[in-house]
């Protein structure tokens, strides 16, 4: 039966999933309040010339960290608390927190792998920026390490504790990479939540990733399969200003516009 429907206009637990909406709504707004003071501080924008964040300001960055955490976990324990008053509201609660999880936005934890990258130690073969480039962790290894874990079924990944979502881009700034508008610094930690033996496989596949490290240097990456491994939710901007949900095709007579 669908929880949605006219049936339950009347039900109490309509007025207290009403009242979760307006919470929920707050507690958005305020997490991309602090986001936005993130932004502002400069410390996710560090390019070449560029001094590197102060202590202070790596300061002021774990506390708004640590009050996105705790308004995360208010949303949650309210979604708990609301779940045991009825079964509709627990159903709607079960499907709120699989949204969650498939957005990245909650912590997560499961059997699955670690990936440790770093640049090597050994000196190229000659001068020429072609043979470096090689014994470095570029961008593009990440996305192509990124690419091959998605397709092997991975169901959360984190690059140094920086949770991958829809919207995340791997892009290299000056001397650094950043991930989701934070700049971070080999050695690099990726970790995969799915079936450890599939996700080792499509990582280790013969002209692969992994493949083109070991030809170069193979202390450049080491691959760990573990049975839990615990992956924090994502904690950066959520804010959309054109995408807009389609409640109802059938009711406003609007498809698919392929003309």
């Amino acid at each position: 039966m669908n929880i949605f429907t006219t049936g339950f206009r009347h039900q109490p637990w309509v007025w207290q999933v009403t009242g979760l909406c307006f919470i929920l709504g707050t507690l958005l707004a305020g997490s991309i309040q602090t986001v936005s003071s993130i932004n502002r501080s400069g410390i996710a924008a560090v390019r070449v010339g560029v001094p590197p964040p102060t202590a202070s300001q790596l300061i002021e960055f774990k506390k708004l960290q640590d009050q996105i955490a705790e308004l995360t976990k208010k949303k949650n324990d309210l979604l708990t608390s609301i779940a045991s008053g009825n079964n509709q509201a627990k159903t709607l609660d079960e499907e709120l927190q699989k949204v969650d999880i498939l957005a990245g936005l909650t912590p997560v934890h499961g059997p699955g792998i670690i990936l440790y990258l770093q640049d090597s130690k050994k000196t190229p073969p000659s001068n020429r920026l072609f043979d470096a480039d090689k014994y470095i962790i570029h961008d593009v290894d990440l996305q192509q390490v990124v690419n091959e874990l998605g397709a092997s079924g991975a169901e959360a990944i984190s690059i140094n504790n920086q949770r991958l979502i829809a919207r995340t881009a791997i892009r290299c700034v000056g001397p650094t990479i950043q991930v989701n508008g934070i700049p971070i610094v080999p050695p690099f930690e990726v970790k995969a939540i799915g079936d450890p033996n599939t996700l080792a496989g499509g990582l280790n596949l013969p002209l692969g990733v992994l493949d083109g490290l070991r030809r170069c240097d193979p202390d450049m990456y080491k691959l760990e399969e573990k049975p839990d491994i615990l992956i924090p939710g994502y904690a950066g901007n959520t804010q959309t200003r054109y995408a807009k949900p389609v409640i109802d095709q059938s009711a406003t007579g609007k498809g698919n516009d392929n003309s």
